[in-house]
């Protein structure tokens, strides 16, 4: 059966894709990659030369506070997914390559249950050499470098394919099945993710569901598991973390693209949210 046969067999979906932030590479060492307490709203994808970098996380099979030790191997690719809490350390100098980005497409409740956690990547010659092929490919960061945007992107959808291939069906299909029941409100979380910056109703967004607005908030709680108010200030959260650190723009600015209106009121959320004011937030070092 041809590729094109089969596609048109199974469900797709066709609005999965990759938002790149950043991509190169660097060297790390122990007096500037010891983090504490790192948690961002973007995925990393991490492949170091050498070993002697390591993350620490929270044992989750322990009540205590122990940390737990991940080391990150020479040569070895890895996902650390958005929402994942560790803390960086070193013990020598490595070259590092990271690339910060996003994953567009499937609401975040459903890559939850499947991306939560850090994940090497079984081995594949391929990866490391697409990923050496980006090495002094940089571009300035005023210009547009199409071919490494698109290197950078077949990289993070490489990676994707060869942990979902480790995966039983059953856990692909959950999830699947999840994104599936999420269509009643699909029209709501795609108007709210394409306009943060303008005012959202529930009365406006249930309507572009076709529901009155008691069964829309409902509903929608019921799909995501939380209201349509959490959500939208979640995702605005989202955003404005995401231009802190990738864009110069103004705090002010940033409250207003998405969608608080003041710095004041950006700040008093961004900092009950992720625990830094917005200011504070930009300053933090983040490889």
């Amino acid at each position: 059966m041809s590729d094109s046969a089969y596609l048109g067999k199974v469900r797709m979906l066709d609005n999965l894709h990759s938002r790149i932030f950043v991509a190169k590479w660097t060297k790390i060492r122990p007096s500037r990659w010891r983090l504490k307490n790192v948690q961002d709203t973007y995925w990393r994808f991490y492949l170091n030369k050498t070993d002697g970098a390591f993350l620490e996380l929270n044992n989750s099979d322990s009540d205590s506070n122990q940390r737990e030790s991940y080391p990150l191997l020479g040569g070895r690719a890895y996902f650390i997914p958005a929402g994942v809490r560790f803390d960086t350390n070193i013990l020598l100098e490595v070259d590092h390559f990271f690339v910060h980005f996003d994953v567009l497409g499937v609401p975040d409740v459903v890559m939850r249950t499947i991306f939560n956690s850090p994940i090497c990547l079984p081995p594949s010659e391929r990866l490391r050499q697409a990923v050496s092929e980006i090495s002094g490919d940089e571009a300035a960061p005023e210009q547009v470098d199409l071919i490494l945007e698109c290197r950078v992107k077949a990289i993070i959808y490489e990676g994707l394919v060869l942990y979902l291939q480790t995966l039983p069906p059953e856990q692909i299909k959950q999830p699947l099945e999840m994104a599936i029941t999420l269509k009643p409100v699909l029209p709501a979380i795609n108007h709210i993710n394409t306009n943060l910056s303008h005012s959202l109703f529930n009365r406006d967004l249930a309507e572009l569901c076709q529901m009155n607005e008691d069964y829309f908030i409902r509903r929608f709680k019921e799909c995501m598991g939380q209201t349509p108010g959490d959500y939208i200030r979640e995702q605005r959260v989202k955003l404005a973390a995401q231009k802190l650190l990738f864009t110069a723009d103004s705090i002010e600015q940033i409250a207003a693209v998405s969608g608080f209106g003041s710095r004041f009121y950006l700040s008093r959320v961004f900092k009950n949210s992720v625990g830094l004011s917005p200011a504070a937030y930009r300053k933090a070092s983040r490889v």
